[in-house]
């Protein structure tokens, strides 16, 4: 393991215990907000510097099952769509056992984005993108329009503002991988270009 790889897993590893540790998981779930939006993050970051410690033979397997990013991808999307679960909430606040299935869920989707997003490619990240953010948006607007509390630790008021942030997250998440996918694109077709021989006079190409 190098020094790297160790570090950072101990950043995930200290990240992790103190995100557990009960007067900062309180403080954290004490607010609808800072629930989602502050402590799941957290987790799926602390997982995803977990991710470079994986041991090869361990990583090697994985990549066997993971083609193209697919099931790394799948697990991250299934684990986002359950943590938006207003029950799941409210059970996370009295069961400590989904409380520690929560924290293991987002941690390894978190590894697995890492282990699987640069490999999906700009395709398969497309629909990745395509499918969870308008999922979160619906999510988000639920939060807003419903007459009702949804989780019931938390209040209308609470509710609604984090579904309009939920909502603004997804679409500023949606902008910024779109502008980065364009520049990507741009970038690759100017190498594309640039792997021109000098001498092949292709159309824009003055011949000499």
């Amino acid at each position: 393991m190098t020094r790297g790889v160790a570090l950072c897993l101990a950043l995930s590893l200290t990240m992790l215990g103190a995100l557990a540790c009960p007067p900062l998981r309180a403080g954290l779930e004490a607010g609808m907000r800072t629930h989602m939006l502050v402590q799941f993050p957290l987790v799926l970051a602390a997982g995803a510097l977990m991710a470079p410690a994986m041991p090869a033979s361990a990583a090697r397997a994985l990549a066997k099952c993971n083609a193209l990013g697919l099931s790394g991808l799948t697990l991250l999307a299934c684990v986002l769509a359950m943590a938006m679960i207003p029950r799941l909430l409210d059970l996370a606040l009295v069961d400590g056992r989904i409380e520690a299935l929560k924290f293991a869920a987002l941690a390894a989707a978190g590894a697995a984005a890492r282990a699987s997003w640069r490999a999906a490619g700009p395709v398969v990240q497309a629909f990745f993108v395509g499918s969870v953010l308008p999922m979160t948006v619906a999510a988000g607007s639920l939060f807003i329009e419903a007459p009702v509390r949804l989780c019931n630790a938390y209040l209308l008021g609470e509710q609604q503002r984090l579904g309009a942030e939920v909502v603004a997250l997804a679409t500023a998440c949606g902008v910024v991988w779109l502008a980065h996918a364009l520049y990507r694109s741009g970038a690759n077709a100017s190498e594309a270009d640039a792997d021109v021989p000098a001498w092949h006079a292709g159309p824009g190409r003055r011949s000499r």
